[in-house]
C-alpha cells in the first residue's frame, strides 16, 4: 500500500483548500473589520508566521486554519457547527500535530483522518469533501486488493504445501514397500530410517511460512503489471491514480 504518510499529506491539502474561503468568510462577516487581528491573536509568537503583515491578507496552512477555528469557536464558529464538528476540530489538530512530528500511520489512522477530514468540509459545505471521498474510496480498494491478494497467494501455498507433503507420504510409502519386498523383516531398520527422513521433509514443508510474493501481477492502484512488491509507477507519480 502506498505511504500512508503521503495519503495524509495530500489530504490536509485538500482540507486547508476547503477550509480556508469558509474560515475567512465567517470570520468577516462576524467581526468585520476586526477579523485580522482576532485570528492574529489566535497565534503564538512561533507561529505567528502563518499571518502576512499586509493588512487583511492571511497565508493559511492546515495548522492555522484549525488554530482560529478552535479558538474563535465561542465568538464566531459555533453559531453554524455543532459539538461533533468541534470534536472533529480537536481531532485533526491532534493528527496534524502527529504529522508535523513525522510519527507513522497505519491503515486506521489514515482512514481515521481521511474520514474526518470529508466530515468536517461538508459540515463548511466545501465541494473538496468530493475528493476526500474519493480519497477514502481509494485507500479501501487498495486495502482490500492487497487483502484479496494475500489471501489467494495463501491459498495457492496451502494447496502446494499440502500437495508437497502427499507426494512426500507417497513416495515414503513405495520405498517402504520396495524394502521389504526386497528384504523382508530384515529389512525393518532402513524402512524407519526412510520413514524418519520423509516425516522430516514433510515437517519442514508444512513449518515453512509463506514465501513473499514477487512475480508478475496487476498493481491495484495503476492496474499495470509489475514484477515487485511497491509499483514503480506509482512511486513515479507519487501515488496518485482516479
Amino acid at each position: 500500500m502506498r505511504n500512508q504518510r503521503e495519503t495524509i499529506t495530500k489530504a490536509l491539502e485538500t482540507l486547508t483548500a476547503g477550509l480556508l474561503p469558509y474560515v475567512e468568510r465567517e470570520m468577516k462577516a462576524v467581526l468585520h473589520d476586526e477579523w485580522f487581528e482576532a485570528a492574529q491573536s489566535s497565534f503564538r509568537k512561533d507561529r505567528g508566521k502563518g499571518v502576512t503583515a499586509r493588512k487583511d491578507v492571511i497565508r493559511w496552512d492546515v495548522h492555522s486554519l484549525l488554530t482560529v477555528l478552535w479558538d474563535q469557536w465561542n465568538r464566531v464558529f459555533r453559531n453554524k457547527l455543532g459539538q461533533a464538528e468541534r470534536s472533529l476540530i480537536s481531532e485533526l489538530r491532534d493528527f496534524r500535530n502527529r504529522w508535523a512530528h513525522q510519527e507513522q500511520f497505519n491503515f486506521d489512522d489514515t482512514y481515521r483522518i481521511l474520514d474526518s477530514i470529508e466530515r468536517i468540509l461538508k459540515a463548511v459545505g466545501a465541494k473538496e469533501s468530493h475528493t476526500v471521498s474519493r480519497q477514502k474510496e481509494n485507500l479501501l480498494r487498495e486495502r482490500f486488493s492487497e487483502e484479496a491478494e494475500a489471501a489467494i497467494h495463501k491459498a495457492e501455498d496451502r494447496r502446494k504445501k499440502w500437495r508437497d507433503v502427499g507426494i512426500y507420504t507417497i513416495c515414503c510409502l513405495a520405498v517402504v514397500i520396495a524394502i521389504g519386498q526386497s528384504f523382508g523383516p530384515k529389512g525393518w531398520l532402513l524402512s524407519g530410517f526412510i520413514s524418519i527422513v520423509f516425516a522430516y521433509f514433510a515437517y519442514e514443508r508444512v513449518v515453512t511460512p509463506p514465501r513473499i510474493y514477487f512475480g508478475a501481477h496487476e498493481c491495484a492502484r495503476c492496474s499495470k503489471i509489475i514484477y515487485s512488491q511497491e509499483c514503480p509507477y506509482c512511486s513515479e507519480t507519487g501515488g496518485e491514480f482516479s
